[in-house]
């Protein structure tokens, strides 16, 4: 079925790439109220810290009783500990049928800046198609690590990169899904998570 509506997107819009990026943007507008709970989950944990440090302090060596009591401060807040997951958890079955769809042969024939789609990277090392998403996905990294938090954790900066060392290894159009929900939700931080509202 999702062969279809991308061949039924690509005849509207004159591409399968172009086709790949509108159902992206589609999935992830549909998200979008998911994405804004997790953004008020943030806020809220923010506005915590100090009572979930007290508690991590006086129960560290205890880690179901610091479990327990983290997750009621966070319900008698409005929140949970894992708000902020739902839209990635909601994404996981769109992006597994996506790559199905991109490694089954169906995208073979379609092309981006002449490279099949099905190619990737680290089989064709001279494909510029494949360079300029590595390319894009970089820089949306960068963008990323600069917007945390000053004191993040090293290995949250580093998770920022992990599209980069994926893209090599998948077929262009996954790195097309790559790059389109990348900046989606690099916008969607810039815009959101200063105005989301606690209450």
């Amino acid at each position: 079925m999702l062969h279809h509506v991308l061949l039924a997107l690509s005849t509207v819009l004159g591409s399968v790439p172009a086709a790949i990026v509108a159902a992206t943007l589609v999935l992830r507008a549909l998200l979008l109220p998911l994405s804004l709970r997790g953004y008020r989950a943030e806020r809220i944990r923010a506005g915590l810290a100090p009572q979930l440090a007290e508690i991590r302090a006086r129960h560290q060596h205890e880690p179901v009783v610091l479990a327990e009591k983290t997750t009621a401060v966070l319900r008698q807040a409005g929140s949970g500990p894992f708000a902020g997951l739902l839209p990635a958890l909601a994404q996981a079955p769109f992006v597994w049928l996506l790559y199905r769809e991109f490694t089954n042969g169906t995208m073979h024939g379609h092309t981006l800046l002449g490279a099949d789609l099905t190619q990737r990277l680290i089989g064709h090392p001279a494909l510029l198609a494949g360079w300029l998403i590595v390319a894009a996905l970089a820089g949306i990294a960068l963008w990323n690590v600069r917007q945390l938090p000053a004191g993040s954790p090293g290995f949250v900066r580093v998770l920022s990169f992990a599209t980069v060392a994926f893209a090599p290894f998948v077929p262009l159009a996954a790195g097309i899904y790559l790059v389109t929900t990348g900046v989606w939700t690099a916008a969607e931080r810039y815009i959101c998570r200063p105005r989301t509202l606690v209450s």
